[in-house]
């Protein structure tokens, strides 16, 4: 049988893992928010462009990182009105709206 205090600490080190996991996730989660904030803020901002915009940010984006995914048309659209939905908030608010994940914004208008 493995000594009790010999268990604790393994237990003790795991809880550390899993606790180190999940707080890498969360600030991975809060970056990607802030990035599509400014991506969003930065499509609305030359809109000017024209109604192909957003398609050729897309194609240039695809052709730039052709192995990165979530910067299609729709997304971006969808980036763009995160940003129009959020923009007169203040920072501090803009703060806790990315602790949520992503999908979590425009899961419940699908």
């Amino acid at each position: 049988m493995i000594d009790k205090s010999f268990q604790e600490v393994a237990n003790s080190i795991k809880n550390t893992i899993i606790n180190t996991q999940f707080e890498i996730m969360h600030d991975a989660n809060k970056k990607l928010v802030n990035l599509y904030y400014n991506i969003g803020k930065t499509l609305e901002e030359n809109s000017n462009w024209g109604n192909k915009f957003i398609d050729n940010v897309a194609m240039e984006l695809k052709i730039s990182f052709p192995n990165l995914k979530g910067f299609s048309v729709r997304n971006l659209k969808y980036m763009k009105s995160f940003y129009n939905e959020y923009k007169y908030d203040n920072d501090e608010f803009v703060q806790l709206v990315a602790q949520l994940p992503w999908k979590h914004y425009f899961n419940a208008k699908s």
